[in-house]
């Protein structure tokens, strides 16, 4: 009697006898838990804004073959969600021409269609209103954008975005005899601006961007 009081005192005095008994499947459960978390590691980490430089090609008809000129500019953006982000552009065309220089505004919504490597090859689509401002031969001219693009975002936070789509105008353009592109008495001179084409409401022009930047 005095040995099993023994015992029971060393069992309470230990904490053993009020234990909880260890789980029916052998630890399994903490086993899966431990190895979510480490998966979990190899996920994108949380950079909901963004920002890029961007490189554009856009089509307004204002030259030779009608052929997209450049533009540049920045983009700033926002996560909304998983697959839902809504970004902001603006770009310059004719940088070097004060002349025939214009501005331009694109404001649209992206949405990730598919995605590989725990998020960082991404298959977008992105749409909403561009506008090409003051521009020589054409004046003020809204689109529709629709675009799709590959969207690279790496661990680290950099991010690239290789994007093609239609820009469908929405009226038509003020169009205008653009300025000469060619200077003072010169003796030859081949100006691609006097061959600019007016746009009208419905008319497709081609937008395709390089775009490199960062997220944070």
């Amino acid at each position: 009697m005095s040995g099993s009081l023994l015992v029971l005192s060393m069992l309470v005095s230990s904490g053993s006898l009020f234990a909880p008994p260890p789980p029916a499947d052998g630890g399994r459960a903490d086993e899966a838990h431990d190895a979510e978390s480490g998966a979990s590691g190899g996920r994108q980490p949380p950079r909901p804004w963004g920002m890029r430089v961007d490189a554009s090609l856009v089509g307004m008809r204002d030259n030779w073959l009608s052929m997209p000129l450049p533009e540049l500019g920045l983009t700033v953006g926002r996560d909304l969600g998983r697959r839902l982000s809504v970004e902001l552009t603006g770009s310059v065309r004719r940088s070097t021409n004060a002349a025939n220089q214009s501005w331009s505004a694109l404001a649209a919504l992206r949405w990730v269609a598919g995605s590989s490597g725990r998020g960082r090859h991404r298959a977008t689509l992105a749409a909403g209103p561009f506008v090409e401002f003051d521009h020589a031969s054409h004046g003020t001219v809204p689109f529709a954008h629709v675009e799709a693009a590959y969207v690279y975002r790496a661990r680290t936070g950099f991010t690239l975005l290789i994007g093609v789509g239609p820009n469908v105008a929405l009226a038509k353009s003020a169009y205008q005899n653009p300025p000469s592109g060619c200077q003072g008495d010169a003796i030859w001179c081949f100006d691609s601006w006097n061959d600019a084409e007016e746009i009208h409401a419905g008319d497709v022009v081609g937008h395709g961007r390089f775009a490199a930047g960062w997220q944070f």
